[in-house]
């Protein structure tokens, strides 16, 4: 039996009633699954009403909480219900505010009820190419692990999803919230090379799901992850025209090149796409280009930067990007960051001493980066130096700044002079200021004695932490320092 002990509140501005409940430990125990608050913000209505780090946020508005779109959502209105666990005692709170006042919540994690796994077994899956994870050994981060394919991530962040483990609920939620664009991994439209891509039956109903999401507003930006002799030569045509057809609900397709590490089990046959592969199949896209520009006024497919660097072309102007679409899909990336070296050239900077550095990189953004330390040098920024890391832990064809090892970091700069700060790739390392294995960047910092930081996000970071208008370089580095 529920017991409450009702309240009524009048504080600043909105107005709180709070149920106090008081449950027997098993029924508590079934309703509290709930998330961890991790932040707090300084006089926020969440501070006002007395929450700490360490409640838990169990029901948004009568719903179990789910995500943080559920609590944006409701966020977004002057009246929302919180049902909050502290310790023992579960209390629900009635709030009244302004539409433009924030809650000030913070969680670790955007999925609150866990992440929905994918139920696929494509055949090129880098989960299926990592290391397996050994008890008491060296491994790499558990997260890496995970195999989503959640229709939120793709969202909220771009993640590629491939609409397999849709359920009805999740088209509906997807519609009525209008969660748009979505990111697709088509592969492929042909449904009998798309289920062998997918490894998952259902995989060839992908033209039909389009067409729902499209039919309902949803709009969706689509890849083709190529992999030679299996979905290039006419599947490919068929792909581009396929989803042409589907325009504007498609705004746009990127092709990109399979990635292969020496952990992909050789039963399946896979290879990498070779130069000559990369020239040909951008010559095959350069016409859909074409007839794209004149029926649509974009060019819809693009070839990666991967696939632009294997064919040993360069990269094209900004225009020819549309805007970029697929951007965060590594589509344009590099002559977005071309583009803001030029603008560091020309910006006038309050200049002082230079500091050395050393840029860390892989291979693939090694020459962008390059361009970059030139930049720097030229304007007295930085005397900044470039650190390659070659790629000996992976294997295959992956030379992605991103997936770069601590292990090879050690081993690669050891004996280097660094200078006096040194900078790695932000997506090398995660939220617990970590590396892929598990290092910690301060062991990196001690083993190298100097200043190490993942923070610039591209040239005009570098330029901002080096040429700042109130602060010399010398400045910026005894900041670092602090």
């Amino acid at each position: 039996m529920k017991k409450y002990k009702n309240q009524v509140e009048e504080n600043e501005g909105f107005r709180i009633d709070r149920n106090v409940a008081g449950r027997e430990a098993g029924d508590r125990e079934a309703f509290t699954r709930g998330v961890a608050i991790t932040e707090i913000e300084p006089d926020s209505v969440a501070d006002e009403l007395g929450l700490q780090v360490g409640d838990q946020l169990l029901e948004i508005d009568g719903v179990r909480a789910r995500d943080v779109l559920q609590l944006k959502k409701a966020d977004l209105g002057e009246k929302i219900t919180l049902t909050i666990a502290s310790g023992d005692v579960i209390t629900q709170y009635d709030i009244e505010k302004d539409i433009t006042e924030s809650l000030g919540l913070g969680f670790d994690s955007e999925l609150f009820d866990g992440v929905k796994r994918c139920a696929n077994k494509c055949p090129f899956c880098f989960v299926d190419q990592l290391p397996p994870r050994i008890k008491g050994g060296n491994n790499l981060r558990r997260t890496l692990y995970v195999r989503d394919d959640d229709y939120r991530l793709s969202f909220l962040h771009g993640h590629y999803i491939t609409l397999t483990n849709l359920k009805q609920e999740d088209y509906d939620r997807i519609i009525e919230e209008k969660l748009t664009p979505l990111c697709v991994s088509v592969h492929a439209t042909d449904p009998a090379t798309r289920i062998r891509l997918v490894g998952n039956a259902s995989g060839g109903q992908i033209i039909e799901r389009l067409k729902y999401l499209i039919d309902n507003g949803i709009t969706v930006n689509s890849q083709i992850v190529l992999s030679p002799e299996i979905n290039d030569g006419w599947i490919l045509d068929k792909s581009i025209e396929d989803l042409m057809d589907l325009y504007p609900g498609v705004e746009s397709m990127a092709v990109v090149p399979t990635g292969l590490t020496k952990f992909m089990p050789a039963e399946r046959g896979l290879r990498t796409v070779r130069p000559d592969e990369a020239d040909r199949i951008l010559d095959q896209i350069e016409p859909y280009q074409k007839e794209a520009r004149k029926r649509f006024g974009v060019k819809f497919v693009y070839g990666s930067d991967e696939m632009y660097l294997l064919a040993g072309r360069p990269m094209p102007s900004a225009t020819f990007y549309d805007g970029y679409p697929q951007y965060a899909n590594g589509v344009g990336t590099i002559r977005a960051f071309l583009d803001e070296i030029a603008k560091v050239r020309r910006r006038k900077m309050k200049i002082g001493r230079a500091p050395k550095i050393t840029m860390v990189t892989g291979g693939l953004a090694a020459p962008a980066i390059r361009e970059l330390a030139d930049a720097l040098r030229e304007r007295n920024l930085a005397d900044a130096q470039v650190a390659e890391i070659k790629n000996t832990y992976w294997g295959g064809n992956v030379a992605c700044a991103g997936l770069i090892m601590g292990s090879e970091l050690l081993t690669q700069l050891r004996g280097r002079d660094l200078g006096e700060m040194v900078f790695l790739p932000p997506d090398a390392i995660d939220g617990q200021k970590r590396t892929l294995d598990d290092i910690p960047v301060e062991t990196l910092a001690k083993q190298w004695g100097t200043i190490v930081r993942h923070d610039a996000h591209g040239p005009s970071d570098m330029a901002n932490i080096f040429g700042r208008a109130v602060a010399s370089p010398y400045d910026a580095l005894q900041s670092a320092r602090q």
